[in-house]
């Protein structure tokens, strides 16, 4: 069973990591993190969480697997595959970017408001700027970053932020429902946020390609099918997808 950390990193869920020479490297927690394989992050608390190592994934991969044919093609093809725990700011943030975006645009975004408004760990290497760092920032300036449309949204999160720590208690329908009193979150954004930074395997963020999948492929199923791994099924499909273009 092959651990793809490579897709698990860059393949949209998370737009903190590079890849450099087999190394993944990452600001978070306020420190630079480098890995090569999840063996280096097993032994650090932080990592421990964030690589959520204490939920079995190969087992509900080989569930997801017997599901149907489909899903076995997108399990064996994309290798294991894990749902990153991230700090709840810096997704809300990091979603609302990936509005219309790609995951290099995005990534690029990501970098660009660390540099302006994060503070230097290491010498080149930034943290992602908190909800207080960005106090200040204005819609001009987020414009000149690149954000587009998307700079009244990311001002109306950072005065939101303090809704971000009332999430984890909510049902689900509620969790949605708040993340999306804030300006520019949907149904998508607010359903990858709750995936990747609030451990709701129950999400089913429903983009561009995923949309394709369940045109093409389920065509009379809802997310519901795939319970209870309705957020990983997802990840996978979504992996699937992307890479057959």
């Amino acid at each position: 069973m092959e651990e793809n950390l490579r897709e698990t990193l860059l393949g949209g869920q998370s737009f903190s990591w590079r890849e450099e020479d087999g190394v993944f490297t990452a600001v978070l927690n306020d420190h630079v993190y480098r890995i090569r394989t999840l063996s280096d992050a097993a032994s650090d608390p932080f990592l421990y969480d964030y690589f959520d190592l204490g939920y079995d994934y190969a087992a509900a991969r080989e569930a997801i697997a017997k599901k149907d044919d489909i899903l076995r093609e997108a399990v064996e093809s994309t290798g294991l595959i894990r749902l990153l725990h991230q700090d709840h700011w810096t997704a809300a943030i990091s979603f609302i970017l990936s509005q219309n975006n790609n995951i290099k645009r995005i990534t690029g975004l990501y970098r660009r408001l660390s540099e302006k408004y994060g503070h230097e760990v290491e010498k080149g290497y930034f943290s992602f700027p908190t909800a207080e760092e960005m106090a200040g920032a204005t819609e001009e300036e987020l414009r000149a970053l690149g954000t587009g449309f998307r700079a009244p949204f990311i001002l109306d999160a950072v005065k939101k932020a303090p809704l971000l720590d009332t999430i984890d208690g909510l049902s689900f329908d509620d969790s949605m429902a708040a993340l999306q009193t804030i300006k520019g979150i949907g149904p998508k954004v607010a359903s990858c946020i709750l995936i990747f930074s609030y451990q709701r395997r129950e999400g089913f963020p429903m983009d561009v390609w995923m949309k394709k999948v369940m045109r093409e492929y389920y065509p009379d199923k809802t997310p519901e099918y795939f319970h209870p791994y309705e957020a990983l099924s997802q990840q996978y499909l979504f992996s699937w997808m992307r890479s057959k273009g």
